[in-house]
């Protein structure tokens, strides 16, 4: 069960980092093709009407009788460049100001390449149109590739911009879901860590508190029952004690009430002797503790043992008698003792093994 989680939810964000990756290079690869149809737009109408703007110069030297021989080939060249030019996208747009300026230019050209028709004063006329006319629509083609140009350039910074916000949106995304996958996990290892510090002080009423249906629940699970049948042997040992402590009070109490009458009967015989007076009491001082011993077997509320002998243990039932003290929270890191809280390291100064 934890593992198909975490391969979920692994899985899932290493599938959006894919994906994310997939798509900003798809965008980034499709910029390449507008940085390419810029070049070519540049290349064929600002290369164009300088080529136009040449031949029409050499043309218009040529008719003015200035270098006849380099106007050769011109007139092709020149219908070259405006059919060119004329196919571009750029002159199609309607109603927009290169294309009416072509119009124009295409115009005027005709009555420049056969001016048969046309007097000296119409001659001069069409030269100065077609100047006018080749000088604005450079200007405005210049203007329209600039656009495009910054158009493409705020395309691509703002392109550049939404993957940086998609990609530090995705690093928080992944932050978020790797603190929740940790919490998934170091939170009931917490759990489990603490209910093994309190078994370990022998805390047996401690329960692990793990809501998660996966290995760490069923963990849990086995926790509390281990803890419930630790804490159910106790209290059974604790009874087992008590039983016996009811046993031994009853016949332990016959026979210690018949020895103190015959020690009553000895001490009135026995006069004023000084010395048997003496040990008749240490003897009725040592059947009277034996009394509270017997006695206080029936309130052990569960079983502390202390060293006796090398490898021997006794049970102390000063501390068996006790309640349960509280344990107080164990910082993390810090080690917890194996020995039963309030359990003593040793045997009490003034006790003789028998």
């Amino acid at each position: 069960m934890l593992h198909r989680k975490l391969l979920i939810r692994i899985g899932l964000l290493v599938a959006c980092f894919v994906a994310g990756a997939a798509v900003a290079v798809y965008l980034l690869q499709s910029a390449i093709p507008q940085i390419d149809q810029i070049h070519r737009d540049d290349v064929t109408l600002i290369d164009g009407m300088h080529t136009v703007s040449e031949c029409f110069s050499q043309l218009e030297d040529a008719r003015n009788g200035i270098a006849a021989a380099s106007a050769t080939g011109c007139e092709a060249r020149l219908e070259t460049a405006l059919d060119e030019i004329g196919k571009h996208p750029a002159v199609w747009i309607a109603d927009s100001p290169q294309a009416r300026t072509y119009a124009r230019l295409r115009a005027c050209m005709h009555d420049f390449l056969h001016p048969e028709s046309l007097t000296p004063d119409e001659v001069q006329a069409n030269r100065a149109d077609v100047r006018s006319a080749v000088r604005d629509l450079t200007r405005e083609l210049r203007a329209y590739t600039s656009d495009e140009q910054a158009w493409f350039s705020r395309y691509f910074r703002g392109l550049v911009l939404g993957l940086t916000l998609a990609a530090l949106l995705m690093m928080n995304v992944a932050v978020f879901v790797l603190v929740r996958t940790a919490q998934m996990v170091l939170k009931p290892v917490g759990e489990l860590v603490q209910g093994s510090r309190e078994l370990a002080a022998e805390h047996f009423d401690h329960r692990v508190r793990v809501t998660q249906q996966d290995e760490f629940g069923e963990l849990a699970h086995a926790y509390n029952r281990l803890a419930e049948q630790l804490q159910s042997n106790e209290e059974r040992k604790a009874e087992a004690i008590r039983q016996l402590a009811v046993t031994l009070n009853h016949d332990l109490n016959n026979a210690m009430a018949t020895m103190e009458m015959q020690l009553s009967l000895l001490d009135r015989q026995s006069g004023n002797h000084s010395s048997l007076a003496k040990y008749i009491r240490e003897i009725q001082s040592s059947l009277a503790r034996m009394a509270n011993t017997v006695a206080s077997l029936k309130h052990v509320r569960r079983v502390v043992l202390a060293d006796y002998l090398d490898g021997q243990k006794m049970v102390d039932l000063e501390q068996s008698v006790k309640p349960l003290p509280v344990a107080a929270p164990t910082p993390a890191g810090e080690p917890v003792s194996g020995r039963r809280l309030g359990t003593p390291s040793r045997i009490k100064a003034g006790s003789e093994p028998s």
